[in-house]
């Protein structure tokens, strides 16, 4: 059983989405791409993800309140997932999936994911990266998300929104000059990253990072 806790931290630099996960089920070992070279802004740095799994994937379903049988009955037809290791959050309308084959190129799960998202009732299909390769619980999941913050001397809210907007994303929610925006459509899994650098590097947000789910140690 998984425990979700979902944390909306709001700060003068940003704010983030975090999801605190704790596995109690034992871990195969991980199985991972050899390079690493995703990455997000923060501020002028790049935070490099770690290494993509070789045998997970994150799937976000079309509707809400899914059930562990509805979602059965849509990744059955996906001979490449394992069945008996899907594990929800709460309810099944997000799922972390193992996939029953030993692959040894990430081309081969970006092709999965390309795959899963051309289903109709997915919303997304996305990678999972490990920031440490002999640690189970440093996962990052990519979401098909943005997070920005907008520079308000460069641009008007109402024209940055105008402007994300354009770029494959809908804005969910927008606070102190903070915005929320998901993709409207999803095809690779990797589009959050790769809008949330264009974002960023057009100068117009102080900082715009995909949104994503780690573990974190509440004390």
């Amino acid at each position: 059983m998984k425990r979700i806790l979902q944390l909306l931290l709001f700060v003068t630099i940003g704010f983030i989405l975090l999801v605190s996960c704790e596995k109690d089920e034992p871990l195969p070992k991980m199985r991972l791409c050899d390079d690493k070279e995703n990455f997000y802004y923060s501020g002028e740095e790049k935070i490099y993800f770690g290494k993509q799994s070789l045998s997970e994937i994150y799937i976000v379903f079309e509707q809400e309140n899914v059930t562990k049988e509805f979602a059965e009955s849509i990744l059955s037809k996906y001979s490449f997932i394992t069945n008996s290791a899907i594990t929800g959050y709460i309810n099944y309308d997000q799922v972390w999936l193992r996939i029953n084959e030993t692959l040894t190129d990430c081309t081969q799960v970006n092709n999965y994911l390309k795959e899963l998202n051309k289903d109709d009732e997915i919303y997304s299909a996305t990678p999972i990266f490990y920031t440490n390769e002999n640690d189970p619980n440093s996962y990052v999941v990519l979401l098909s998300e943005v997070l920005t913050k907008i520079d308000e001397d460069i641009i008007s809210e109402s024209d940055f929104i105008d402007y994300a907007e354009s770029k494959n994303l809908e804005l969910i929610s927008s606070r102190y000059s903070i915005q929320y925006f998901k993709n409207k459509k999803v095809e690779t899994g990797f589009e959050s990253l790769e809008i949330s650098h264009q974002i960023y590097e057009s100068g117009k947000a102080e900082y715009s990072h995909p949104n994503f789910i780690v573990k974190i140690e509440l004390h």
